[in-house]
């Protein structure tokens, strides 16, 4: 039998010899561009705006209603880098004010490769509920595009956005 003090002994041992090894094996931190850019769009999660959000060296590119009460707006940077937040609506519009939104979620997506383009404007199987945004390429002769590379979903009931498989996914045609 094995006695206590031997067995914390070995286990002391085995600790002492694999956190070295453990500490080497973190990933490396991302690039000073791409931090920037993270913290760039965490700093809107939680920021409470009425009406529309603008913001400096982004291009409005318009956004709506996804589902009661989570809205989408969708902004671009020079760089083809887009930037889409979540909002949830807090306050109505009414006679004597703007509605009120508090961002839910945000997302940065790079410039997308050539011939394709990033849509907020997607769809799953039969359901029309526009909750669905990709990477999406297809002939300017169909109303929809089903060669989707990437894909995200937005939660109706919190506004996040998480990274979901394209498969079943279609997005409209921009120039529809």
């Amino acid at each position: 039998m094995v006695s206590i003090r031997r067995a914390l002994s070995c286990l002391c041992l085995a600790a002492t010899l694999l956190l070295p090894a453990l500490a080497h094996a973190e990933p490396k931190p991302p690039a000073e561009e791409e931090s920037a850019d993270a913290i760039f769009a965490k700093s809107f999660l939680g920021k409470a705006y009425e009406d529309e959000l603008d913001i400096e060296g982004w291009t409005d590119l318009g956004g709506g209603l996804v589902a009661p009460p989570i809205y989408i707006r969708e902004y671009q940077r020079d760089d083809g880098t887009y930037l889409v937040l979540t909002a949830r609506e807090v306050a109505k519009a009414s006679a004597l004010a703007a509605a009120s939104y508090v961002v839910a979620d945000a997302l940065l997506v790079p410039k997308p490769q050539k011939d394709a383009e990033f849509s907020i404007a997607c769809v799953q199987g039969e359901d029309g509920t526009l909750k669905f945004m990709g990477e999406a390429k297809g002939s300017e002769t169909k109303e929809w595009w089903t060669d989707i590379s990437r894909a995200w979903e937005i939660s109706l009931e919190t506004g996040l956005i998480a990274s979901v498989k394209p498969k079943g996914i279609r997005c409209t045609n921009p120039a529809w």
